[in-house]
């Protein structure tokens, strides 16, 4: 696993040649300015998952910068990403994982906030509405 050839060729991926490090205020690349990585291509933060979530967060983090950077203003200092990965056990049972995450600007990286994680207690029907109606909210978010 590494972010994709293009990252790789144009000197991206910065992290063991593998993931592009990020400013995770912006997503701007640290190794090369203007240029905004999202997604898998990232090295990510210490306990953050690579979801479809999560890179949802990232691009709305990174759009508001961008409109920020753009306006001669700074970008917003304290991003908090909210997560919820859910897995089918069958094909009516789910169980999820959450975690939210927010900036340490000492640290500059995003740190799981305490407590905020939770799993499920176990897989049922009803987490199985509950990931059906968050997949259809995150595409509608995602691809409007």
């Amino acid at each position: 696993m590494r972010a994709g050839d293009i990252a790789v060729q144009t000197g991206l991926a910065t992290a063991n040649k593998r993931w592009c490090e990020v400013d995770f205020l912006t997503f701007e690349s640290k190794a090369v300015k203007n240029v905004h990585v999202l997604g898998d291509a990232i090295q990510i933060a210490p306990a953050m998952p690579k979801s479809g979530h999560m890179a949802n967060q990232h691009g709305k983090t990174c759009a508001a910068a961008v409109v920020s950077l753009l306006m001669g203003k700074e970008p917003p200092k304290m991003p908090l990403y909210a997560n919820t990965c859910y897995s089918f056990v069958t094909d009516e049972d789910v169980v999820h994982v959450a975690s939210v995450h927010r900036y340490d600007a000492e640290k500059k990286t995003m740190l799981t906030v305490p407590g905020s994680g939770g799993v499920s207690a176990r897989a049922s029907e009803l987490e199985g509405r509950y990931a059906l109606a968050w997949a259809r909210n995150i595409w509608a978010d995602t691809l409007a």
